[in-house]
């Protein structure tokens, strides 16, 4: 299964990491789960919002990814220009349902402006609920799993719990999940919020 991690000029560190890390770590296991930091443009380096370089990015690949999973960061600029919305929407159309869309922390913001959520349940950090608003219907849950959408709410590890819990949905791989748990050092929080 094969994970990009978007990372954009002024992405939020933790957010992409947290989750990358926490996808590595299942690879290292051995589930099957091939994460990847990825570009929407090909660039092969971008800044993050602390000022943290990173380089050896590859090109996403929507149309083999099965999740693409979208960090926070600097978004509001990104909403205005546009151009990351744009993409975002373009891949959609490319992985078509079998992708899924993961929005982590305000990460969940970009894929609103990209038409993405149109009034499906979601959540993002609990400040920008008001901004959320107008593309979903916001729920107040640490996880909203709504099939090929998946968010996550606040939080430096709220990327790690969505991560965990795709790979127990996906790879039905709850005794792993656990393993890598205690190896983090942290236990999954909040609600997992999904439509019955």
């Amino acid at each position: 299964m094969r994970i990009d991690v978007l990372m954009f000029e002024g992405v939020a560190e933790v957010d992409a990491l947290a989750t990358y890390a926490t996808f590595a770590n299942a690879q290292r296991r051995g589930l099957a789960v091939d994460p990847r930091l990825v570009t929407a443009d090909g660039a092969t380096e971008v800044t993050g919002c602390y000022g943290t370089r990173f380089s050896g990015l590859e090109g996403w690949s929507p149309e083999t990814a099965r999740v693409l999973a979208v960090s926070g960061g600097w978004i509001l600029e990104e909403i205005d220009r546009g151009v990351i919305p744009a993409q975002l929407a373009a891949a959609k159309r490319a992985g078509g349902d079998r992708l899924i869309l993961a929005g982590i922390d305000s990460g969940t913001l970009l894929l609103g402006a990209a038409g993405l959520l149109a009034g499906r349940p979601a959540t993002t950090h609990r400040a920008d609920y008001e901004r959320l608003t107008p593309w979903a219907e916001v729920v107040d849950a640490r996880i909203v799993d709504d099939g090929d959408l998946v968010t996550c709410g606040t939080g430096w590890f709220a990327g790690v719990d969505l991560a965990c819990h795709l790979l127990v949905r996906e790879l039905d791989a709850a005794p792993d999940v656990v393993a890598l748990e205690q190896w983090i050092g942290r236990d999954r929080q909040g609600t997992v919020w999904q439509r019955a």
